[in-house]
This record gives structure tokens, sequence and C-alpha cells, in this order.
């Protein structure tokens, strides 16, 4: 019973923002969230390039199921991931700044939520018969719209906090905040009807944010973040 209490202890101090983080936790920590960037980052553009291929030809849904099924896989893993960042980041985000770290959590969890639903509609679609229904892919684009448009959000957040802190290098932390805005101005864009999703606008405005999710996984694995200026111990 002593034990199992310490260990509880030791695991919910690394949420506090009173008791000194471990740079084990840190490293440990820094590093899921960088495999994480490259799973989230990864499934979204697979889970993309699968649903254009499918959806190329009018009875693509009905006569290649398991491709639709992959994509499920790979929008669900985007939504898992998505959120698991957030919570491998929030203790060491909470060191610098508590409402930064709170408000990425939340912006993250709710992409991650509205990923899983948008994998449900793919599955729906896949479900009904005789071929796909309409109302179904419309439910499926809009929600996957939304979570673009969330994750946007949440650079505006997380980019930020790095430059302010200076947690990486500060090319990495604006290139990062720009491509959420283009990224932003994309989906906007879409959603007025001006640019078609997965058009040529639509992949130039996205594709730095993408880019630069990648190479900041590298950078962290590689580096991981500069906490200099936040209590830690040995």
């Amino acid at each position: 019973m002593g034990t199992a209490g310490l260990s509880t202890d030791t695991h919910f101090a690394a949420f506090s923002s009173d008791a000194p983080l471990r740079r084990d936790v840190v490293t440990r920590a820094v590093r899921i969230a960088a495999v994480l960037f490259i799973v989230a980052t990864a499934s979204t553009m697979a889970g993309q390039m699968i649903m254009e291929q499918v959806s190329d030809t009018a009875t693509g849904f009905a006569t290649q199921p398991d491709l639709v099924a992959l994509a499920v896989v790979f929008e669900i893993a985007n939504g898992l991931a998505s959120a698991g960042i957030a919570l491998a980041f929030y203790p060491v985000l909470r060191r610098v700044s508590e409402l930064t770290a709170t408000g990425y959590l939340g912006l993250r969890i709710v992409e991650g939520a509205l990923g899983i639903a948008a994998a449900a509609g793919l599955m729906m679609i896949t479900a009904l018969e005789p071929g796909p229904s309409a109302w179904a892919m419309d439910y499926h684009d809009a929600t996957f719209l939304l979570v673009l448009i969330v994750f946007s959000c949440g650079t505006f957040c997380f980019y930020p906090a790095l430059l302010k802190y200076r947690l990486v290098p500060r090319l990495l932390s604006v290139w990062g905040l720009l491509g959420g805005l283009l990224l932003l101005v994309s989906c906007l864009l879409i959603l007025f009807g001006r640019i078609e999703s997965g058009g040529t606008p639509d992949l130039i405005l996205s594709l730095p944010i993408w880019i630069n999710e990648m190479v900041l996984a590298v950078w962290l694995l590689a580096r991981g973040l500069d906490l200099s200026s936040a209590q830690l111990s040995p």
C-alpha cells in the first residue's frame, strides 16, 4: 500500500507546477510527444491520400472497402495522437505557462474527439448500402475540416509559447506559427467555397505546417526542449 501510494504521488507530481520536474521525466515526455507528432502528421497525410484515391471513382467506396477501412484507422490514429501530444507536453509546458499548457491541452483534446467523429463518418459510408451516402460523406468532410480548424487554433497557442520562452530555435517557432496561419486561411477558403479541399492551393497552404511538424519532431528527438529557465531537478 505504501509503495503504491508513493508511485501515485510521483505520477501526479509531474502535473504539479510547484514540485520540480526530474530531467528524465522531461526527456521522456518530449520524446513521446515527438513520436506522436510524427504519427499524427503521417496519419493525416496518409488518410487524405487514401480518401482522394477512393473518391476519384463513383464506386470507389463500394469497391475498395479495405482502403476505406485503412483510412478509418489512420484518422483514429491521428485523433488519439493529437490528444496524446498535449498530454505529454502538459507537465512540461506548465513550467513556463499554465494558461498555454491548459489551452493547448483543451484544443488538442477537442481536435482528437473531432478526429474520431470524422472516422465514424467514414465507417458509416462503408456500412450503408447499396453505396456511399452523400450525407455521410458530407458529414465526414465537414467534421475533418473542423479538425483542421481546431488544429490551426492550437498552433496559435503552442508556437508563441515556444517562441516567447525560446524552447526551440526561433526559426522552428516562427515557421510553425506562420504554417498554422496558412492552414487556417486554407480551411476558411474551403469553408466559404473559394478553393477545393485537396486542390493545389490547399496543398500549397497546408504543406508548410505539415513539414514543420516533422522537422520539429526530429529536433525534439535529437535535442529536446531548452528548459533552462524551468524548475528542474537532476
